[in-house]
């Protein structure tokens, strides 16, 4: 199985005993044992996005498929931090794999207090900024300088905001870039164009071209691919990735083994 590599990856003081996570959006808010089986396999997982105040689902949700993926549109419900904490800490301290907060940034200032309350709690390996998507270098070096604390800053990076944001992360070096899915548009049943994130095999090509244009950047990585091979994975490690980010993948599971499996792996 190609999961279960034991390799560590280190970036100063954030390190994973295995080179995958999850995406954040796609395993909700704390681990579960019971029908995650895949855990063990992980170096850490990764929350769904949490904001400052709480936030309803989009009224035009939707999941859109096409043809190697889908899109996916839900305006990112979730309790507000404080909510969060209270309901999910106790899971989080109790997780058998570190835990990584993922933080929606929407101003430094609620951002600022969102870290001073998440410093000090239980098996936290690292906090992970998403990024508004018109997010410029000015906001950029506001939210870092806000986040800075106690513990690792992960930075949620879309390809589509390499050009504007690469030069201003080379220069603060968070702990770590995020490489995220990239954002798309598709029409929905009724003709309406939705924006949303991309998943699936078929943005493998275009996370790879990002990987390349990141590789002299002497940032660390983690890249989501839309991996569902050994191979995909594999390549992307080679291109500089220290970590793979598992999205829609992991929802093929079925109780303990992975479905996924390549002609190698058998």
């Amino acid at each position: 199985m190609w999961l279960n590599s034991s390799s560590l990856i280190h970036k100063q003081d954030l390190a994973l005993e295995k080179p995958f996570v999850n995406v954040p959006g796609m395993l909700g808010f704390a681990p579960n044992p019971h029908n995650m089986p895949f855990l063990q396999q992980l170096g850490a997982f990764i929350t769904n996005p949490i904001s400052f105040q709480p936030r309803q689902p989009a009224g035009n949700r939707l999941f859109l498929p096409f043809s190697g993926g889908f899109l996916l549109h839900t305006g990112l419900p979730n309790p507000g931090l404080k909510r969060a904490v209270s309901r999910f800490k106790h899971r989080w301290a109790s997780a058998s794999l570190p835990i990584i907060v993922h933080l929606l940034a929407e101003t430094p200032n609620t951002l600022a207090e969102m870290i001073r309350e998440l410093e000090g709690l239980e098996n936290l390996m690292a906090l992970e900024l998403g990024l508004h998507p018109a997010c410029d270098p000015s906001s950029l070096k506001a939210l870092l300088d806000a986040a800075s604390g106690e513990l690792p800053i992960i930075v949620c990076l879309s390809p589509e905001q390499i050009p504007l944001l690469l030069e201003s992360l080379k220069e603060l070096q968070p702990s770590t870039v995020h490489l995220c899915p990239p954002r798309g548009a598709l029409p929905n049943s009724a003709g309406e164009i939705v924006t949303g994130r991309l998943y699936g095999p078929a943005v493998f090509p275009l996370m790879l071209h990002a990987m390349q244009v990141l590789a002299d950047s002497d940032l660390k990585l983690i890249a989501y691919g839309g991996v569902h091979t050994h191979q995909q994975a594999q390549t992307l490690l080679e291109s500089g990735a220290m970590g793979v980010s598992l999205g829609e993948v992991l929802w093929k599971i079925d109780m303990g083994d992975l479905l996924l499996t390549t002609k190698n792996d058998k």
